[in-house]
């Protein structure tokens, strides 16, 4: 990550999927992020095949301003970065001078940007407990920014160790899968649970409140080093993540914000808001529960199975729930590979694989 010295906090336009299927729009998004003075500019690498089953359910999704009800599959797919488009990102962003980023969600997606010479893997919080895919990060020996949300201090350390079986150059995100996040669930005390448990491993926060500086301000002051933030050209464009992104102006000023926060950070002249810190215990909190179920990723069937059959690591996808039951944790795919391991009763096309499949 390239960072000016003077600017320790590196700081992620999180663009995600509000380019709303135009690359002109992502351009500008691009353009934004850079005129802020943002440090990157980060999409999201996935495709709806590798992430939810095609019977994954209906969406429905209100909030205060809209409300939305969708087929969960071909919603994702409608938000798709085209691969045809990555080699232009990154072009732009080199002639911008301001790194590309991509979150990924599979093995396909990681293996795909590191071949297009992406330099930090940022991984989601809904793959924190997808050990396979953070393994063969880890292996790459490059940069990993991890975001936390929805998970409890004993997966972060799971996942942790995972990465430090092969190098140590790591930055946990501190997170809240709640879309926004209240000002008081967003429990930046965690940040002091991390400096703890993890005392050298770098920290930071990924914001998904409404207001544009007030928890990213709180991070700095905790010892953060990395803040991302999503943004927006306009909060009233269609699609569930601009709502709560900032506009351009607003990026502007957070990034301002910040730039203060760490001067103040530095000369000891600054504040902890009690609100903002709140606890420091890392669970999954009761606000992050249904978004936790809806899409970490579990283990499903890629084919009918019959009872007998034994299970390879071939028929088994990692994939989100959605609003189907939710299948064993991406760390057991370990089992089909080191066992013959049968099926206890018939699977179908997509059911999800769990004990009661193979007990």
């Amino acid at each position: 990550m390239n960072s000016n010295p003077k600017k320790n906090v590196y700081i992620i336009a999180e663009i995600g999927i509000n380019f709303n299927g135009s690359l002109e729009n992502a351009l500008k998004m691009i353009d934004v992020a850079k005129q802020s003075g943002c440090n990157a500019a980060k999409f999201q690498m996935f495709s709806a095949k590798n992430l939810y089953p095609r019977s994954a359910g209906e969406m429905d999704w209100k909030d205060d301003k809209r409300e939305y009800s969708y087929d969960i599959y071909e919603a994702v797919k409608s938000f798709e970065l085209p691969i045809s488009w990555i080699d232009d990102i990154i072009k732009y962003c080199n002639l911008k001078q301001i790194d590309f980023m991509a979150s990924v969600f599979d093995i396909e997606g990681l293996n795909f940007l590191i071949e297009k010479g992406m330099k930090v893997i940022k991984l989601s919080s809904y793959t924190i407990t997808h050990i396979p895919l953070i393994e063969v990060a880890a292996k790459t020996k490059l940069p990993i920014i991890m975001s936390t949300g929805g998970a409890t201090i004993g997966e972060i350390e799971e996942a942790v160790n995972s990465v430090l079986k092969y190098h140590n150059d790591l930055t946990l995100l501190h997170c809240s899968i709640q879309y926004p996040t209240k000002l008081e669930d967003v429990n930046m005390g965690v940040m002091d649970t991390f400096a703890k448990v993890f005392p050298k491993i770098k920290r930071g926060y990924s914001d998904h409140t409404e207001e544009p500086s007030d928890a990213p301000v709180q991070c700095i002051y905790l010892g953060g080093t990395v803040v991302e933030k999503h943004i927006t050209l306009d909060k009233e464009m269609q699609g569930p993540d601009h709502f709560f992104a900032l506009e351009p102006h607003e990026l502007k000023q957070m990034v301002q914000n910040i730039r203060k926060a760490e001067i103040d950070y530095a000369s000891g002249d600054f504040s902890i808001d009690k609100k903002i810190y709140g606890s420091t215990e890392k669970i999954c909190y009761k606000h992050e529960e249904y978004l936790r179920d809806f899409a970490y990723m579990t283990l499903f069937s890629k084919r009918d199975i019959e009872k007998g059959e034994v299970i390879k690591v071939e028929d088994i996808s990692i994939l989100r729930s959605g609003k189907k039951e939710k299948g064993l944790e991406p760390k057991y795919l370990k089992l089909f590979k080191e066992n013959n391991v049968t099926a206890s009763r018939d699977i179908c096309f997509e059911d999800p694989i769990n004990w009661n499949c193979i007990l």
